[in-house]
């Protein structure tokens, strides 16, 4: 028996495929499209059919066999809906884009969701078990199906509570997040930009803003008629939405299943519309509410407010609320990280000195002391005086002030003359230690002088004791006189060398005389 599955599917308008109940061995005519294409909200420009044997699992192939999610999510036909879960928890997890960056980890993603998204589902489930019976007798016309309009990132935040801090951005107090994936294609999400001042930026606060934003219309309960009445059913799908030819193949019964085109799949036709929305089924409303602001936001930041976006009540699904922080510009401070930073003038002559200066700080003004000798470009800093850390409150910057020395052009003639007197006080100073140097050596040379007068005075003395010996004495004394003064003058830059040298002179020239005077001697008795 062949039976024919409809389908409605993120904007397909032409689906065809077939299912035939033959046994194990036979083939199976899927319909095909591109991975890329199964999510897209635009219709894919071409469909066909496929061969495929059912032992061969090919990945873009819708298979007759309702098994298809449940091998997706690795659980058997009877699972229940914890081991669903679990399965999906796990497996989501593994192949998120924020955490799987291999190829093909995306479409096994979004398999994963839409498979999640019909078997957690009981009433999903159950057509899904039986999705030919449900097709035929319009149970999955354009009101819904096992895979339309399915986001993946929507079935995952469904089920993980939101971002779960492990694919989201900065968290921030007041129950949003910072930097959240941008899910501007959500019609019923709403963008605000909100413009903040620098302090605001630094300390956090709360605005009251006002939103502009799309509801269910009251007037006709979101049908777009202005009475039940003018509500016709459609005759050309008869109020399935779809539109479904079947004819034969050598495969078996292949049925095509279109969106009709005379209610664009809605099943039903308004002869009258609601006065109030034009038939359009949503009004704009304008509202107030209050923003927090967490301290330490940057330019740029976007903060995801939950549940304050548009409200589809016929659908029963309520956007999300992004405001996008734009920080003001604070004259003569700017933010880099968590420090703060600013230029500040000090004159020269405090710059050498040292002093204290106010200086304006985003608590109000301060008193910052300038270390003397500080140098242009030198940073002072006060400490905890910066932005603090959005994660961790406690964790503050510092605000750091860039010195700038300012030195004067034109002077006054008494600030020369003072000037003139500082730079011939530094000039003496310079020069002191080279007089200093020639006075040393001054004095050095004088007292060489000294010493070598008192070593002269001594040889005299030692001359004087000789020349009262024999000629013999006299002539040994005589030659050595030279030779002994030379040698004396030789060591006289030391005051021990000298003193070693006269003495050793004087003992030597004694034993020479001695040795002398008892050989001749010694020569006058042997004669």
């Amino acid at each position: 028996m062949a039976t024919s599955y409809p389908v409605q599917h993120c904007g397909i308008r032409h689906i065809s495929f077939l299912f035939h109940a033959g046994g194990s061995g036979s083939s199976v005519v899927g319909l095909g499209w591109s991975d890329s294409q199964f999510f897209c909200k635009t219709q894919p420009p071409f469909y066909r059919l496929r061969i495929v044997n059912r032992k061969c699992r090919r990945s873009g192939i819708i298979r007759a066999a309702g098994s298809d999610y449940y091998s997706t999510l690795n659980v058997s036909r009877g699972a229940t809906l914890q081991e669903i879960k679990a399965s999906y928890r796990n497996l989501a997890r593994k192949y998120h884009p924020d955490m799987n960056k291999s190829p093909g980890a995306e479409e096994k993603f979004k398999e994963i969701s839409a498979a999640y998204e019909v078997l957690s589902d009981n009433e999903k489930r159950s057509l899904y078990d039986r999705i030919g019976e449900a097709g035929l007798q319009g149970g999955y016309d354009g009101s819904g199906g096992a895979s339309a309009t399915v986001d993946p990132f929507e079935v995952y935040n469904a089920f993980f509570g939101g971002s779960d801090g492990f694919f989201s951005g900065t968290g921030g107090p007041g129950g949003f997040n910072i930097n959240l994936r941008d899910k501007g294609n959500n019609d019923l999400d709403i963008w605000y930009d909100l413009q903040v001042s620098f302090e605001e930026s630094v300390f956090g606060g709360k605005r009251e803003i006002m939103i502009s934003y799309l509801e269910t219309c009251d007037d006709c309960g979101g049908t777009g008629a202005k009475t039940s009445s003018c509500i016709k059913s459609c005759t050309g799908c008869g109020g399935r939405g779809v539109e479904i030819k079947s004819q034969k193949t050598p495969f078996g019964i292949v049925s095509q299943v279109s969106t009709c085109s005379n209610c664009d799949g809605k099943g039903k036709i308004i002869t009258d519309n609601c006065r109030r929305c034009g038939g359009s089924c949503k009004v704009k409303v304008r509202r107030s509410m209050r923003v927090i602001i967490p301290p330490g936001v940057t330019d740029g930041s976007t903060m995801r407010i939950q549940g304050e976006g548009n409200f589809d009540k016929i659908r029963g699904l309520v956007g999300d609320l992004f405001v996008v922080i734009h920080v003001g510009v604070k004259q003569g401070i700017w933010r880099e990280g968590l420090n703060l930073y600013s230029k500040i003038n000090v004159d020269y002559t405090e710059a050498i000195l040292g002093t204290v200066v106010m200086v304006e700080t985003v608590e109000g003004i301060k008193n910052l002391k300038i270390p003397r000798g500080v140098q242009p470009g030198d940073k002072v800093k006060l400490s905890r005086l910066g932005v603090p850390d959005i994660n961790k409150p406690s964790v503050r910057g510092d605000h750091h002030f860039i010195v700038n020395v300012l030195i004067p052009k034109d002077i006054s003639n008494e600030e020369r003359a003072l000037v003139e007197e500082l730079a011939s006080l530094k000039a003496s100073k310079r020069s002191s230690p080279s007089n200093h140097g020639v006075h040393e050596a001054s004095k050095s040379n004088e007292a060489s002088k000294e010493k070598t007068s008192r070593v002269a005075s001594l040889w005299n003395s030692v001359k004087a004791f000789l020349g009262k010996r024999q000629s013999q004495e006299r002539f040994a004394s005589i030659t050595a006189d030279t030779a002994s003064a030379s040698l004396l003058r030789s060591h006289c830059n030391s005051d021990s060398s000298l003193v070693t040298v006269a003495y050793l002179t004087v003992f030597v020239f004694i034993l020479i005389s001695t040795w002398m005077q008892r050989k001749l001697n010694h020569r006058n008795l042997s004669s």
